[in-house]
Protein backbone atom coordinates (compact mmCIF):
# COMPACT_ATOMS: atom_id res chain seq x y z
CA UNK A 1 0.00 0.00 0.00
CA UNK A 2 1.08 3.25 -0.77
CA UNK A 3 1.68 6.27 0.69
CA UNK A 4 0.42 9.45 -0.46
CA UNK A 5 0.29 12.93 1.20
CA UNK A 6 -2.28 15.55 0.04
CA UNK A 7 -0.97 19.03 0.21
CA UNK A 8 -3.56 22.15 -0.64
CA UNK A 9 -4.78 25.34 1.47
CA UNK A 10 -8.07 24.65 0.64
CA UNK A 11 -9.72 22.69 3.39
CA UNK A 12 -12.69 20.99 1.26
CA UNK A 13 -10.92 19.66 -1.78
CA UNK A 14 -7.98 18.91 0.57
CA UNK A 15 -10.43 16.49 3.08
CA UNK A 16 -12.15 15.33 -0.24
CA UNK A 17 -9.62 14.29 -2.33
CA UNK A 18 -8.23 12.36 0.90
CA UNK A 19 -10.95 10.84 1.59
CA UNK A 20 -11.12 9.51 -2.37
CA UNK A 21 -7.69 8.41 -2.58
CA UNK A 22 -8.45 6.90 1.11
CA UNK A 23 -10.99 4.41 -0.12
CA UNK A 24 -8.80 3.72 -3.42
CA UNK A 25 -6.87 1.47 -0.59
CA UNK A 26 -4.11 4.48 -0.35
CA UNK A 27 -1.95 5.25 3.32
CA UNK A 28 -2.92 9.05 3.02
CA UNK A 29 -1.45 12.12 5.21
CA UNK A 30 -2.44 15.63 4.80
CA UNK A 31 -0.71 19.31 5.14
CA UNK A 32 -2.58 22.35 5.06
CA UNK A 33 0.96 24.06 4.25
CA UNK A 34 4.46 23.59 2.87
CA UNK A 35 6.26 23.61 6.60
CA UNK A 36 3.50 20.87 7.80
CA UNK A 37 4.08 18.76 4.33
CA UNK A 38 7.99 19.26 5.50
CA UNK A 39 7.67 18.32 9.21
CA UNK A 40 5.64 15.16 8.24
CA UNK A 41 7.84 14.11 5.24
CA UNK A 42 11.02 13.86 8.01
CA UNK A 43 9.36 11.74 10.49
CA UNK A 44 7.83 9.26 7.18
CA UNK A 45 8.24 8.67 3.84
CA UNK A 46 6.07 8.96 1.12
CA UNK A 47 5.70 7.26 -2.07
CA UNK A 48 4.15 10.49 -3.90
CA UNK A 49 2.77 14.02 -3.08
CA UNK A 50 0.03 15.78 -4.50
CA UNK A 51 0.39 19.48 -3.75
CA UNK A 52 -0.96 22.76 -4.87
CA UNK A 53 1.31 25.02 -6.64
CA UNK A 54 -0.18 28.19 -5.08
CA UNK A 55 -0.33 27.67 -1.00
CA UNK A 56 -0.39 30.22 1.20
CA UNK A 57 3.69 31.21 2.58
CA UNK A 58 5.51 28.15 0.33
CA UNK A 59 5.21 27.65 -3.12
CA UNK A 60 4.62 24.46 -4.67
CA UNK A 61 7.78 24.20 -6.39
CA UNK A 62 9.91 25.50 -3.16
CA UNK A 63 8.18 22.46 -1.45
CA UNK A 64 8.86 19.97 -4.23
CA UNK A 65 12.79 21.29 -4.15
CA UNK A 66 12.80 20.60 -0.13
CA UNK A 67 10.85 17.17 -0.63
CA UNK A 68 13.46 15.93 -3.18
CA UNK A 69 16.08 16.88 -0.88
CA UNK A 70 14.75 15.05 2.45
CA UNK A 71 13.46 12.17 0.09
CA UNK A 72 14.81 11.84 -3.45
CA UNK A 73 12.37 8.75 -4.20
CA UNK A 74 9.67 10.45 -3.32
CA UNK A 75 7.50 11.16 -6.68
CA UNK A 76 5.49 14.86 -6.98
CA UNK A 77 2.68 15.57 -8.44
CA UNK A 78 1.50 19.27 -8.68
CA UNK A 79 -2.33 20.98 -9.32
CA UNK A 80 -2.98 24.05 -9.34
CA UNK A 81 -6.03 26.67 -10.78
CA UNK A 82 -3.97 28.48 -13.34
CA UNK A 83 -2.27 25.95 -15.41
CA UNK A 84 -0.27 26.92 -18.69
CA UNK A 85 2.26 24.71 -20.94
CA UNK A 86 4.73 26.58 -19.80
CA UNK A 87 3.82 25.94 -16.23
CA UNK A 88 3.48 22.45 -16.86
CA UNK A 89 7.26 22.20 -18.53
CA UNK A 90 8.42 24.08 -15.74
CA UNK A 91 7.26 21.49 -13.52
CA UNK A 92 8.74 18.52 -15.26
CA UNK A 93 12.22 20.09 -15.49
CA UNK A 94 11.94 20.48 -11.74
CA UNK A 95 11.45 17.39 -11.26
CA UNK A 96 7.55 16.76 -10.83
CA UNK A 97 6.03 12.93 -11.92
CA UNK A 98 3.18 15.10 -13.17
CA UNK A 99 0.99 18.28 -13.46
CA UNK A 100 -2.86 18.59 -13.55
CA UNK A 101 -5.13 21.49 -13.61
CA UNK A 102 -8.23 22.33 -11.62
CA UNK A 103 -10.98 21.62 -11.94
CA UNK A 104 -9.76 17.84 -12.48
CA UNK A 105 -11.94 14.92 -12.09
CA UNK A 106 -10.90 12.36 -9.16
CA UNK A 107 -10.67 9.34 -10.97
CA UNK A 108 -8.44 11.65 -13.39
CA UNK A 109 -5.90 11.63 -10.80
CA UNK A 110 -5.81 8.82 -9.62
CA UNK A 111 -5.17 7.41 -13.38
CA UNK A 112 -1.83 9.39 -13.10
CA UNK A 113 -1.12 7.63 -9.00
CA UNK A 114 -1.51 4.38 -10.86
CA UNK A 115 0.69 5.77 -13.87
CA UNK A 116 3.56 6.53 -11.58
CA UNK A 117 3.58 3.46 -9.27
CA UNK A 118 3.36 0.82 -11.97
CA UNK A 119 6.52 2.53 -13.51
CA UNK A 120 8.20 2.23 -10.39
CA UNK A 121 7.45 -1.65 -9.94
CA UNK A 122 8.88 -1.73 -13.66
CA UNK A 123 12.13 -0.22 -12.21
CA UNK A 124 12.25 -2.18 -8.97
CA UNK A 125 10.99 -6.03 -9.85
CA UNK A 126 10.54 -7.32 -6.72
CA UNK A 127 12.07 -10.63 -6.87
CA UNK A 128 13.24 -12.92 -4.03
CA UNK A 129 17.04 -12.89 -4.99
CA UNK A 130 17.78 -9.23 -4.76
CA UNK A 131 16.67 -9.64 -1.43
CA UNK A 132 19.77 -10.75 -0.49
CA UNK A 133 18.41 -14.58 0.82
CA UNK A 134 15.56 -13.00 3.09
CA UNK A 135 13.18 -15.56 3.66
CA UNK A 136 9.61 -14.97 4.68
CA UNK A 137 6.24 -15.63 4.08
CA UNK A 138 4.80 -13.60 7.25
CA UNK A 139 3.08 -10.50 6.36
CA UNK A 140 4.94 -8.12 8.81
CA UNK A 141 8.21 -9.10 7.03
CA UNK A 142 6.84 -8.50 3.28
CA UNK A 143 5.97 -4.69 4.76
CA UNK A 144 9.98 -4.85 5.76
CA UNK A 145 10.59 -5.76 1.90
CA UNK A 146 8.51 -3.23 0.89
CA UNK A 147 10.43 -0.10 2.73
CA UNK A 148 13.33 -2.14 1.37
CA UNK A 149 12.75 -1.38 -2.17
CA UNK A 150 11.87 2.08 -1.41
CA UNK A 151 14.77 2.57 0.54
CA UNK A 152 17.05 0.90 -2.03
CA UNK A 153 15.95 3.90 -4.73
CA UNK A 154 16.56 7.10 -2.45
CA UNK A 155 20.07 7.88 -1.09
CA UNK A 156 18.83 9.26 2.49
CA UNK A 157 20.87 7.50 5.77
CA UNK A 158 18.66 4.61 6.78
CA UNK A 159 18.21 3.18 10.54
CA UNK A 160 17.46 -0.39 11.22
CA UNK A 161 16.24 -1.53 14.51
CA UNK A 162 15.53 -5.27 15.46
CA UNK A 163 16.25 -7.41 18.31
CA UNK A 164 19.74 -9.40 18.45
CA UNK A 165 19.68 -12.38 15.67
CA UNK A 166 16.25 -10.58 13.43
CA UNK A 167 18.76 -10.16 10.52
CA UNK A 168 19.49 -6.13 10.43
CA UNK A 169 22.53 -6.83 8.42
CA UNK A 170 20.91 -9.08 5.64
CA UNK A 171 18.50 -5.91 5.97
CA UNK A 172 21.19 -3.35 5.06
CA UNK A 173 22.75 -5.03 2.17
CA UNK A 174 19.39 -6.03 0.71
CA UNK A 175 19.23 -2.73 0.65
CA UNK A 176 22.62 -1.91 -0.98
CA UNK A 177 22.20 -4.74 -3.54
CA UNK A 178 18.98 -3.08 -5.31
CA UNK A 179 20.67 -0.10 -4.86
CA UNK A 180 22.19 2.39 -7.76
CA UNK A 181 25.99 1.76 -5.76
CA UNK A 182 25.26 -2.41 -6.19
CA UNK A 183 28.47 -2.52 -8.13
CA UNK A 184 30.64 -0.82 -5.23
CA UNK A 185 31.82 -3.37 -1.96
CA UNK A 186 29.19 -3.39 1.02
CA UNK A 187 31.68 -1.65 3.61
CA UNK A 188 30.04 -2.83 7.26
CA UNK A 189 31.96 -1.58 10.34
CA UNK A 190 31.24 -2.96 14.14
CA UNK A 191 30.73 0.18 16.51
CA UNK A 192 30.95 -1.97 19.50
CA UNK A 193 33.62 -3.06 21.27
CA UNK A 194 36.27 -0.44 20.36
CA UNK A 195 37.10 2.09 22.79
CA UNK A 196 36.71 5.98 21.35
CA UNK A 197 40.30 6.26 19.61
CA UNK A 198 39.93 3.16 17.90
CA UNK A 199 36.66 4.01 16.71
CA UNK A 200 37.66 7.30 15.73
CA UNK A 201 40.53 5.70 13.25
CA UNK A 202 38.37 2.87 11.90
CA UNK A 203 36.11 5.41 10.94
CA UNK A 204 37.76 8.75 9.83
CA UNK A 205 41.28 6.96 9.20
CA UNK A 206 44.97 8.00 10.59
CA UNK A 207 46.59 10.82 8.94
CA UNK A 208 49.94 10.91 10.52
CA UNK A 209 52.43 11.03 7.11
CA UNK A 210 54.02 7.67 8.20
CA UNK A 211 53.59 4.20 6.95
CA UNK A 212 51.06 3.34 9.00
CA UNK A 213 48.25 5.79 8.38
CA UNK A 214 45.26 4.59 6.06
CA UNK A 215 41.77 5.67 5.36
CA UNK A 216 38.69 4.93 7.14
CA UNK A 217 35.83 3.31 6.41
CA UNK A 218 34.42 6.23 5.25
CA UNK A 219 37.07 6.80 2.16
CA UNK A 220 37.01 3.25 1.69
CA UNK A 221 33.27 3.44 0.91
CA UNK A 222 33.43 6.04 -1.48
CA UNK A 223 31.07 5.83 -3.69
CA UNK A 224 29.30 2.66 -1.92
CA UNK A 225 27.17 2.42 1.38
CA UNK A 226 28.37 2.02 4.53
CA UNK A 227 26.78 0.09 6.98
CA UNK A 228 27.63 0.64 11.27
CA UNK A 229 26.65 -1.77 12.92
CA UNK A 230 25.20 -0.63 17.01
CA UNK A 231 25.77 2.79 15.92
CA UNK A 232 24.36 3.55 19.47
CA UNK A 233 27.91 2.34 20.94
CA UNK A 234 29.21 5.27 18.91
CA UNK A 235 30.66 8.05 21.59
CA UNK A 236 29.07 11.61 21.98
CA UNK A 237 32.87 13.28 20.43
CA UNK A 238 32.45 10.89 17.35
CA UNK A 239 28.58 11.68 17.18
CA UNK A 240 28.74 15.25 16.86
CA UNK A 241 31.80 14.28 13.63
CA UNK A 242 29.47 11.80 11.90
CA UNK A 243 26.85 14.24 12.52
CA UNK A 244 28.92 16.88 10.21
CA UNK A 245 30.16 14.36 8.01
CA UNK A 246 26.28 13.42 7.32
CA UNK A 247 25.05 16.74 6.71
CA UNK A 248 28.35 18.03 4.35
CA UNK A 249 30.02 14.97 2.91
CA UNK A 250 33.04 16.27 4.35
CA UNK A 251 35.50 15.45 7.10
CA UNK A 252 38.06 17.55 8.77
CA UNK A 253 41.54 16.19 9.61
CA UNK A 254 42.80 17.16 12.87
CA UNK A 255 45.11 16.64 15.67
CA UNK A 256 47.63 14.22 16.19
CA UNK A 257 46.29 12.51 12.87
CA UNK A 258 46.78 15.72 10.86
CA UNK A 259 48.92 15.93 7.82
CA UNK A 260 51.03 19.20 6.93
CA UNK A 261 47.84 20.89 6.98
CA UNK A 262 45.74 21.09 10.20
CA UNK A 263 42.61 21.25 9.21
CA UNK A 264 42.28 19.18 5.84
CA UNK A 265 38.67 18.79 4.78
CA UNK A 266 38.16 15.37 2.69
CA UNK A 267 35.26 14.62 1.13
CA UNK A 268 33.83 10.84 0.64
CA UNK A 269 30.24 10.19 -1.48
CA UNK A 270 28.84 7.79 1.13
CA UNK A 271 25.19 6.22 1.67
CA UNK A 272 25.27 5.82 5.52
CA UNK A 273 22.90 2.96 7.17
CA UNK A 274 22.91 1.83 10.44
CA UNK A 275 21.77 -0.62 12.86
CA UNK A 276 20.73 -1.03 16.84
CA UNK A 277 19.34 -3.15 18.92
CA UNK A 278 18.56 -0.38 21.33
CA UNK A 279 15.94 1.79 21.24
CA UNK A 280 17.65 5.19 20.07
CA UNK A 281 14.45 7.74 21.28
CA UNK A 282 14.66 6.57 24.78
CA UNK A 283 18.56 7.09 24.65
CA UNK A 284 17.94 10.64 23.26
CA UNK A 285 15.45 10.96 26.40
CA UNK A 286 18.49 10.15 28.64
CA UNK A 287 21.29 12.05 26.67
CA UNK A 288 23.04 9.55 25.66
CA UNK A 289 22.75 9.78 22.24
CA UNK A 290 22.36 13.22 19.94
CA UNK A 291 18.66 14.35 19.00
CA UNK A 292 19.86 15.75 15.87
CA UNK A 293 21.88 12.74 15.02
CA UNK A 294 19.31 10.49 16.02
CA UNK A 295 16.96 12.53 13.60
CA UNK A 296 19.55 12.76 10.54
CA UNK A 297 19.87 8.76 10.74
CA UNK A 298 15.89 8.30 11.04
CA UNK A 299 14.50 9.86 8.00
CA UNK A 300 14.04 6.54 6.78
CA UNK A 301 13.22 3.73 10.10
CA UNK A 302 12.99 -0.08 9.09
CA UNK A 303 11.93 -2.13 12.06
CA UNK A 304 12.64 -5.61 12.31
CA UNK A 305 9.92 -7.58 14.22
CA UNK A 306 11.06 -10.34 16.39
CA UNK A 307 10.85 -14.06 15.02
CA UNK A 308 8.11 -15.31 17.63
CA UNK A 309 5.80 -12.21 15.86
CA UNK A 310 6.13 -13.40 12.57
CA UNK A 311 5.54 -17.59 13.10
CA UNK A 312 4.88 -18.08 9.81
CA UNK A 313 8.88 -17.71 8.30
CA UNK A 314 9.48 -20.40 10.88
CA UNK A 315 9.10 -23.23 8.18
CA UNK A 316 10.48 -21.37 5.17
CA UNK A 317 13.42 -20.70 7.10
CA UNK A 318 13.65 -23.80 8.57
CA UNK A 319 13.76 -25.85 4.94
CA UNK A 320 16.32 -22.88 3.98
CA UNK A 321 18.92 -23.61 6.90
CA UNK A 322 18.48 -27.62 6.33
CA UNK A 323 19.07 -26.96 2.35
CA UNK A 324 22.70 -24.61 3.80
CA UNK A 325 23.90 -26.97 6.24
CA UNK A 326 22.73 -30.52 4.19
CA UNK A 327 25.12 -28.90 1.31
CA UNK A 328 27.66 -27.79 3.55
CA UNK A 329 28.12 -30.88 5.70
CA UNK A 330 27.17 -33.34 2.49
CA UNK A 331 24.37 -34.76 3.97
CA UNK A 332 21.08 -35.75 2.81
CA UNK A 333 18.48 -34.37 5.00
CA UNK A 334 14.82 -33.95 4.36
CA UNK A 335 12.91 -32.98 6.64
CA UNK A 336 12.62 -31.82 10.56
CA UNK A 337 10.39 -34.65 12.56
CA UNK A 338 6.39 -33.12 12.74
CA UNK A 339 6.52 -32.55 16.47
CA UNK A 340 10.00 -30.76 16.32
CA UNK A 341 8.28 -28.58 13.92
CA UNK A 342 4.95 -28.29 16.06
CA UNK A 343 7.76 -27.17 19.45
CA UNK A 344 9.06 -24.58 16.78
CA UNK A 345 5.60 -22.97 16.44
CA UNK A 346 5.66 -22.41 20.02
CA UNK A 347 9.28 -21.53 21.31
CA UNK A 348 9.40 -18.11 21.79
CA UNK A 349 12.69 -17.36 19.77
CA UNK A 350 14.88 -15.46 21.83
CA UNK A 351 17.89 -15.43 19.93
CA UNK A 352 15.53 -15.17 16.50
CA UNK A 353 17.04 -16.14 13.30
CA UNK A 354 20.15 -16.55 14.36
CA UNK A 355 19.03 -19.05 17.30
CA UNK A 356 17.15 -20.85 14.66
CA UNK A 357 19.40 -21.39 12.21
CA UNK A 358 21.98 -22.31 15.32
CA UNK A 359 19.90 -25.02 16.72
CA UNK A 360 19.51 -26.37 12.47
CA UNK A 361 22.70 -26.02 11.62
CA UNK A 362 23.96 -28.12 14.67
CA UNK A 363 21.48 -30.81 14.12
CA UNK A 364 22.31 -31.13 10.58
CA UNK A 365 26.12 -31.21 11.37
CA UNK A 366 25.47 -34.51 13.78
CA UNK A 367 22.78 -35.94 11.77
CA UNK A 368 23.44 -39.52 10.37
CA UNK A 369 20.01 -40.11 8.78
CA UNK A 370 17.21 -38.25 6.46
CA UNK A 371 14.94 -36.81 9.79
CA UNK A 372 16.06 -34.40 12.29
CA UNK A 373 14.72 -35.79 15.50
CA UNK A 374 14.47 -34.87 19.30
CA UNK A 375 17.91 -36.54 19.90
CA UNK A 376 19.78 -33.98 17.80
CA UNK A 377 17.90 -30.56 19.34
CA UNK A 378 19.51 -29.68 22.76
CA UNK A 379 18.04 -28.28 25.59
CA UNK A 380 17.61 -24.72 24.83
CA UNK A 381 17.95 -21.39 27.34
CA UNK A 382 15.00 -20.46 28.65
CA UNK A 383 12.58 -17.69 26.74
CA UNK A 384 12.80 -15.09 29.45
CA UNK A 385 15.87 -14.92 31.42
CA UNK A 386 14.26 -12.58 34.61
CA UNK A 387 11.54 -15.64 35.30
CA UNK A 388 11.79 -19.08 36.26
CA UNK A 389 9.24 -21.11 34.12
CA UNK A 390 7.55 -24.45 36.11
CA UNK A 391 9.64 -27.15 34.25
CA UNK A 392 6.82 -28.70 31.88
CA UNK A 393 3.99 -26.19 31.86
CA UNK A 394 2.82 -23.74 29.52
CA UNK A 395 3.98 -19.85 29.85
CA UNK A 396 2.48 -16.93 28.47
CA UNK A 397 4.87 -14.99 26.14
CA UNK A 398 4.81 -11.33 25.36
CA UNK A 399 1.77 -11.24 22.88
CA UNK A 400 1.14 -14.59 23.18
CA UNK A 401 -2.32 -15.63 24.47
CA UNK A 402 -1.58 -19.21 23.83
CA UNK A 403 1.47 -19.35 25.81
CA UNK A 404 4.55 -20.51 24.62
CA UNK A 405 6.65 -23.89 25.90
CA UNK A 406 9.28 -23.23 27.80
CA UNK A 407 12.59 -24.62 29.18
CA UNK A 408 13.79 -27.83 27.47
CA UNK A 409 12.80 -30.17 24.46
CA UNK A 410 11.85 -32.95 26.84
CA UNK A 411 9.53 -30.96 28.64
CA UNK A 412 8.01 -29.13 25.86
CA UNK A 413 7.12 -32.68 24.36
CA UNK A 414 5.72 -33.60 27.53
CA UNK A 415 3.32 -29.93 27.66
CA UNK A 416 2.62 -30.79 24.01
CA UNK A 417 1.58 -34.71 24.46
CA UNK A 418 -0.53 -33.47 27.85
CA UNK A 419 -2.64 -30.58 25.80
CA UNK A 420 -3.06 -32.36 22.50
CA UNK A 421 -4.63 -35.34 24.34
CA UNK A 422 -6.46 -33.03 26.85
CA UNK A 423 -7.88 -31.43 23.28
CA UNK A 424 -8.98 -34.96 21.78
CA UNK A 425 -10.73 -36.06 25.37
CA UNK A 426 -8.15 -38.64 25.62
CA UNK A 427 -8.64 -40.35 22.17
CA UNK A 428 -5.29 -41.61 21.25
CA UNK A 429 -5.38 -42.08 17.74
CA UNK A 430 -6.74 -37.92 16.92
CA UNK A 431 -3.97 -37.27 19.69
CA UNK A 432 -1.34 -39.03 17.36
CA UNK A 433 -2.89 -37.93 14.01
CA UNK A 434 -2.69 -34.50 14.89
CA UNK A 435 1.20 -34.46 16.27
CA UNK A 436 2.36 -35.94 12.92
CA UNK A 437 3.14 -39.47 14.76
CA UNK A 438 2.24 -43.02 14.99
CA UNK A 439 -0.35 -44.46 17.87
CA UNK A 440 2.79 -46.43 19.07
CA UNK A 441 5.55 -43.93 18.99
CA UNK A 442 2.78 -41.55 21.51
CA UNK A 443 2.15 -44.44 23.64
CA UNK A 444 5.96 -45.32 23.84
CA UNK A 445 7.02 -41.27 24.55
CA UNK A 446 3.42 -41.30 27.62
CA UNK A 447 5.54 -43.82 29.30
CA UNK A 448 8.73 -42.62 28.67
CA UNK A 449 7.38 -38.95 30.05
CA UNK A 450 4.77 -40.85 32.72
CA UNK A 451 2.23 -39.05 31.10
CA UNK A 452 -0.77 -41.85 31.52
CA UNK A 453 -1.06 -41.26 34.77
CA UNK A 454 -1.28 -37.56 34.79
CA UNK A 455 -4.10 -37.63 31.82
CA UNK A 456 -5.87 -40.42 33.88
CA UNK A 457 -5.73 -38.61 37.22
CA UNK A 458 -7.18 -35.20 35.45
Amino acid sequence: MANIIVVDDDRVLRKNLAFYLKSQGYDIDTAESGEEAIKLATEKFYDIMVADIRLTKMSGFELMKNIMRIHPATEIVLITGFGNIPMAVEAIHSGAADFICKPFEFGSLLNRVEKILQKREKKVAPTEAKYDKIITKSQKMRLVLDLVAKASMTETPILIEGDPGTGKELVARAIHHRSSRKDSPFVMLECSCQDENRLHDELFGTWDNTESAYPGVIVIANGSTLFLKDVDQVTPALQTQLLRFIQDGFFTVTGRQSPSDKNQRIKSDVRITCSTVKNLKRLVTTGHFREDLYYALNLMPIYIPPLRNRIADVFPLVNHFLEKYGQKFEKQIKAVAPEILAWMQTYQWPGNVAELENIVARACALSNSEIIDESLIFPLPRDNQTQEPVRGTLAAGPGDEAGTLVVTLRDNQKALILKTLRQNAGNYTRTAQQLGISRTTLWRRMRRFKVEETVNST
